[in-house]
């Protein structure tokens, strides 16, 4: 021992031990050292006290430490002059359930205690409309709304909720204690909403050319962007817009539909009959009348000779319709011949036609003139040709009978035509020209033929039987 201790330790703290330092070398120094041996060794410093040493480490470190609720630092710690003994330890850290234990050292031990922090989980309950979204938080997932979360450490943390077709949504939770937090959410439509409001119940809804229904109605899942939307019902005109939505847009169009025009189409047999629409005057069959708005319309046809036709017509909107009317004479007919042909027929004193000669000419008869339309009752008929003595006469027609009409006229001998000869000079009603005669009616019923190579001159007389 006296090779470690310092000479100064050797001193005796009393007064009386202090003797010259020849003294211990007489013979009673051994026995003066020997008597203060023990004080001797309590007093020499490099003695060990008699504490231990303990390391208290934790996970997740920086936790607080208390031994004997007494807070000596954190972790990680080492605690050099820890008494001998039992003793309490407890690391602590927020957020994180306190760790306890005891511990006993002996003088000179070297421990170590380990604790494994527990984190602390608060309440979380999660709502959604809809329901049923699967909520995850920091990646992880925890389950489908409506849900009560209660593993989540206290602090913040994001919550991710979302659900095929709609948007999904994040939100920041704060979770400071055990108190339940309570999250709801409404989530946004990743898609548009498109109602559709119409003044014509039951009419067809086409979104981007497909049916939607009838409307109203309301059509979901319509992807964002450009939406041609059509509305159309039987006797309308169809609505058309061209529309941008956007994702979880809801929108309402309003579509007034337009009523179609009617269209009528009004023919008559035989044709050119006046049409009357609802007493007014429109036009001659064939007639087309278009843009007529839907509903009832009285229709009458005349036409002269026949007998008028009216009816009720019923016109649907956009419909389109052909109304045809058979008229029936209230006339007769009137079939004219003459002797000779060419004569000009007056009925009433109008021109109602002139004779033709047969094709063949065998017979001094015309041609049958026929006169329809001839109006029921009495009229005056006259027969003109040039030449000839005019002639009248009285005719009844009867409805739909034909009356055949006969008329020889008497010819009239007025010279119109001149030939000089060498023989003399004739006058007469002109007959024929060829190229060998000039054959003309030099009295009534008398012709003559005058050889072409004995004409010096020839020409027409005026009426009044002067040469021009």
């Amino acid at each position: 021992m006296s090779s470690r201790t310092p000479p100064s330790a050797l001193r005796p703290p009393h007064s009386a031990f202090r003797t010259p330092h020849s003294a211990f070398r007489t013979p009673h120094s051994a026995f003066l050292l020997l008597l203060l041996a023990p004080f001797l060794r309590a007093a020499d410093p490099a003695e060990p006290p008699p504490v231990a040493r303990l390391e208290v480490l934790s996970e997740p470190p920086q936790a607080t430490v208390a031994i004997d609720r007494k807070v000596r630092g954190e972790t990680p710690l080492t605690v050099a002059d820890l008494p001998p003994g039992e003793h309490l330890v407890v690391v602590q850290k927020r957020g994180f359930a306190a760790a306890y234990q005891t511990v006993t050292v002996a003088a000179q031990d070297r421990r170590t205690v380990e604790c494994k922090l527990e984190p602390l989980t608060g309440f979380v309950l999660v709502r959604s409309t809809p329901t049923n979204a699967d909520v995850t938080a920091d990646g992880v997932d925890l389950g489908r709304t409506p849900l009560l979360v209660a593993t989540l450490p206290l602090g913040e943390h994001r919550l991710r909720i979302a659900t095929p077709g709609f948007q999904p949504k994040e939100v920041a939770v704060h979770i400071e204690d055990r108190t339940p937090v309570q999250v709801s959410v409404d989530l946004v439509s990743d898609s548009a909403t498109l109602t559709v409001e119409c003044d014509v119940p039951g009419a067809t809804v086409r979104v981007n050319g497909m049916d939607r229904g009838a409307a109203p109605c309301t059509t979901e899942r319509i992807p964002e962007g450009e939406v041609a939307l059509e509305v159309q019902a039987e006797g309308y005109a169809p609505f058309r817009q061209q529309l941008k939505l956007s994702a979880g847009q809801v929108q309402t169009v309003k579509a007034p539909l337009a009523p179609l025009p009617a269209a009528l189409r009004v023919v008559s047999l035989p044709d050119k009959a006046r049409v009357y629409l609802n007493n007014e005057f429109r036009g001659t069959a064939p007639l087309d009348l278009g843009g007529l708005a839907a509903g009832s319309y009285r229709v009458r046809v005349e036409l002269e000779g026949f007998d008028p036709e009216a009816r009720t017509v019923e016109l649907a909107r956009g419909a389109s319709k052909t109304e045809e009317f058979r008229l029936v004479s209230n006339t007769g007919r009137l079939d004219v011949t003459t002797e000779p042909d060419g004569v000009t027929v007056m009925v009433d004193g109008r021109k109602a036609g002139e004779t033709h000669a047969r094709p063949d000419a065998s017979l001094p008869v015309s041609e049958p003139l026929v006169l329809d339309g001839v109006a029921a009752g009495e009229h005056e008929v006259r027969f003109l040709r040039k030449g000839f003595f005019e002639k009248a006469q009285k005719v009844r027609i009867e409805q739909g009978k034909a009356l055949p009409l006969h008329v020889t006229l008497t010819r009239r001998f007025i010279p119109d035509y001149q030939v000089v000869t060498d023989r003399g000079v004739y006058r007469g009603v002109l007959e024929s020209v060829t190229e060998e005669f000039i054959r003309l009616e030099t009295a009534p019923g008398v012709m003559t033929a005058i050889p072409m190579k004995d004409v010096k001159t020839r020409q027409a007389l005026r009426e009044d039987g002067r040469t021009d």
